[in-house]
């Protein structure tokens, strides 16, 4: 009877000494975090009459993960200004509308492919693109109001990325964003972001979570 006590107090632990490392392997460094990032790249989106543009952007994210995927906000600007002629919805004939900027907010939810530290990842979702500040010189009430109503639009949106984690906390990454546009909006096209960059979790999404004691 002593020894099956033995035994039994011998495997409860055993069980008590190999349950906190398994419990520590469920959660990834990358798990239940908040990360904040910045990024770079290039915005590429089809003016009417000059074609194809590609001008360089800066921008910001913001993401929750989870134990397989993720919240992600997405902001891109680019500070280029252009000017074309446009087939504004509303108006008649062809439109001279310039703007100083496209700009890009997003919202995706993304799933991550295992736990490497290279770690591809896929998502979707919408995105909010606007021309800034798009005008026409000396335009008339009804003209200035079709445009800034052409100058932006929400379209679903595809992102491929993959990114590399170090220090348990940070990573650096590269990423691509795809989004069809509708015809009432001022480019009528589609539009493509290449960006990297880095992002760092500074808080827990999950504070009793494994990862709120790293």
């Amino acid at each position: 009877m002593v020894s099956h006590r033995r035994l039994l107090l011998g495997a409860a632990l055993l069980t008590l000494a190999v349950a906190h490392p398994l419990h520590a392997q469920r959660v990834q460094d990358w798990q239940y975090r908040w990360y904040w990032g910045i990024k770079g790249g290039m915005i590429g989106y089809t003016m009417p009459t000059t074609g194809q543009s590609f001008n360089p952007a800066l921008g910001a994210e913001w993401m929750i993960t989870q134990r397989r995927v993720a919240l992600y906000l997405g902001y891109a600007q680019s500070f280029t200004a252009e000017a074309d002629t446009f087939a504004v919805n509303g108006l008649s004939g062809s439109q001279f509308v310039e703007f100083d900027g496209y700009r890009q907010i997003q919202i995706d939810l993304v799933a991550f492919i295992g736990d490497k530290a290279l770690q591809p990842y896929v998502g979707g979702g919408f995105v909010l693109a606007t021309l800034t500040n798009a005008r026409q010189p000396n335009a008339s009430t009804t003209t200035a109001t079709a445009i800034t109503d052409a100058s932006s639009g929400a379209f679903v949106q595809i992102l491929l990325g993959a990114q590399y984690r170090f220090a348990r906390k940070g990573a650096v990454f590269g990423q691509f964003q795809y989004s069809p546009q509708g015809q009432n909006f001022l480019l009528d096209g589609t539009s493509s972001v290449i960006s990297g960059g880095i992002r760092w979790a500074f808080l827990s999404a999950k504070d009793s979570d494994e990862t709120a004691r790293r």
